[in-house]
């Protein structure tokens, strides 16, 4: 059967009316008094505005508010804590007068004659199946699609739809049941329909464990990551000891190209050391599994992988000519990451918007006088100051989470000059850093009354009674805070008060378009403050990012000669 036209919410029930149904008949009548009409037509809109979405579709069905709720940033429209509850509270009385505050559990259309004799056809003890088949059968039916015409495409757009609504936690858990449990029913019952849907996958490679492979293959990795360790000093091959993360890539690395080996049709067992996976034509064999795997082309993490071999060749001492053909094989699956991903290149164009610009860069002392306007100082008080404090070092001092998670007291933050002209450097020597650049930044004297609060008043709300040699202490004094907690706690304030998707490492991206756009071209400026290596990196990454800005500096020379203005001199 053909799918109908998309309803305002491809799930609910046709029959729900919408805020902007309640809007209409808010608006018509005049039985209310002005003032209670004015009002709710208010609260309706706010939770509209606060959620993002268009008032035709929010559903008003009690769950389905409660939800949209849950998800809303009231601070990003500068809506008050006090504000967003009388709101909330005025929403809850809209639906009440409309009758709908007492509604049936599920705001989900009505599941069709079709899908209602097939569901049935489950057997009790079949839960499972049931709940993750529900939601794509009650979708099904809202579009008129029986379920004999289920299929990859119809998938597809149940989770564009599952995505749109933006109620579920993780939508791609849905959109994944959905086609496995779909699978599942059709093996286990005869009379379910047969066609098969194709269940997506995030994973590219499964590799094996060690076990698996001689033990004399894990025995020559680890040797080869204790020499990458530093550990023998009469190794020529290494002039200095790879950072434990780098140690780490390598290991991972190692396995699965071994994986892609066994999978070829290579048997583990003669797999007996990295010699032998280094044989060109066994290596090009487990690069070919790779490539092949990944729909006929090389990627970066084959890349990466390729050009390893033969620098792991050299430092085995190979023959020469073994390590010449690996980095043959290598120049054919080069793949060059030219900047920034598109998705962080997407993200940033927010920042285009002066608006966004200004509230990010003012949002940690928006924090604070919130924060000390409300006269608590409570633990929620107090990670709020943590986190505008986090997210004000990031501003001026773009590192890495890492190294901003662990920024020690004593170590990291220097007192210079006197008590009259005191200031406060944040300092990273070279080793801790990822491109082993020494990092110094001057505090601003707002950064440094910032951190004077934050160390006096609230961060001892947080050491739960104990010392701790941490700016922002983890659950134990010897530990810091996660630095994949302290990204999220970052990343859900910002989005809370300003709707942009900021975790912590795009502020290095977002600095460095911010002032590109306002100075195009000085590509230095933001090397040194990113800490990179080299200026190519650096015009890599951002070249194309202040291109619009450009364009506006010249339009505005260009208007300056048409209106007559004087030519400027040169310095």
């Amino acid at each position: 059967m053909t799918a109908a036209p998309p309803s305002r919410n491809p799930f609910a029930d046709a029959a729900l009316p919408t805020f902007a149904d309640l809007l209409e008949r808010l608006k018509r009548d005049r039985d209310l008094p002005k003032a209670k009409r004015q009002n709710w037509r208010w609260a309706l809109k706010t939770v509209a505005r606060a959620a993002a979405k268009d008032p035709a579709e929010i559903v008003a069905h009690p769950g389905f508010v409660r939800a949209v709720m849950k998800g809303a940033a009231p601070k990003s429209i500068g809506l008050t804590h006090r504000s967003w509850n009388n709101a909330r509270s005025l929403v809850g009385k809209v639906l009440e007068w409309a009758g709908l505050a007492k509604m049936p559990a599920r705001y989900l259309a009505p599941l069709s004659p079709a899908w209602r004799a097939l569901m049935d056809r489950l057997p009790w003890g079949t839960n499972t199946l049931r709940l993750r088949l529900n939601r794509l059968a009650h979708y099904c039916s809202s579009q008129r699609i029986n379920p004999d015409g289920v299929d990859d495409r119809v998938l597809t757009a149940f989770y564009d739809a599952l995505t749109a609504e933006s109620i579920l936690k993780c939508p791609y858990k849905a959109y994944w049941g959905a086609a496995k449990y779909w699978n599942d029913a059709a093996d286990r019952f005869s009379d379910w329909p047969p066609q098969r849907l194709t269940v997506p996958s995030r994973k590219q490679l499964f590799a094996y464990s060690w076990e698996i492979f001689p033990a004399s293959l894990k025995q020559d990795v680890d040797a080869y990551c204790d020499r990458a360790s530093g550990l023998r000093l009469d190794d020529d091959h290494f002039l200095r000891a790879q950072r434990p993360a780098t140690i780490k890539t390598r290991r991972q690395q190692l396995r699965l190209f071994a994986t892609a080996i066994a999978k070829s049709g290579i048997a583990c067992e003669t797999l007996i050391g990295l010699p032998v996976l280094l044989q060109p034509s066994i290596a090009a064999a487990g690069l070919q599994f790779l490539k092949d795997r990944n729909g006929g082309k090389s990627g970066r993490q084959i890349s990466h992988i390729a050009e390893f071999l033969p620098t792991l060749a050299r430092r085995l001492d190979m023959p020469e000519e073994t390590v010449a053909r690996l980095r043959r094989i290598a120049v054919k699956l080069k793949v060059t990451q030219r900047g920034m991903t598109e998705r962080n290149r997407e993200a940033l164009r927010a920042f285009d918007d002066e608006e966004a610009v200004r509230a990010l860069l003012t949002l940690p002392s928006l924090i604070v006088r919130e924060v000390l306007k409300s006269g608590r100082n409570g633990y929620r008080e107090a990670r709020m100051i943590q986190t505008a404090l986090a997210i004000e070092l990031l501003l001026f001092a773009p590192v890495r989470i890492q190294n901003l998670a662990s920024i020690e007291l004593e170590r990291h933050l220097l007192e210079l000059g006197t008590r009259r002209e005191r200031r406060v450097h944040l300092r990273f020597p070279a080793h801790e850093v990822k491109n082993v650049n020494d990092l110094e930044f001057p505090l601003l004297p707002e950064s440094v009354d910032l951190l004077d609060l934050y160390l006096g008043h609230w961060r001892p709300d947080l050491c739960k009674g104990q010392d701790s040699l941490f700016l922002f202490p983890g659950d134990r004094p010897e530990r810091p805070k996660w630095k994949q907690t302290l990204s999220a706690q970052i990343k859900e304030l910002v989005f809370a008060y300003t709707r942009l998707d900021m975790p912590a490492h795009r502020f290095r991206h977002a600095v460095g378009k911010i002032f590109l756009d306002r100075n195009p071209g000085q590509y230095e400026v933001v090397r040194q403050l990113l800490g990179h290596k080299s200026i190519k990196t650096t015009i890599t990454f951002y070249s194309g990012t202040e291109t619009a800005s450009a364009a506006r500096h010249y339009a505005r020379t260009i208007l300056g000669i048409r209106n007559g203005e004087p030519r400027p001199e040169s310095p």
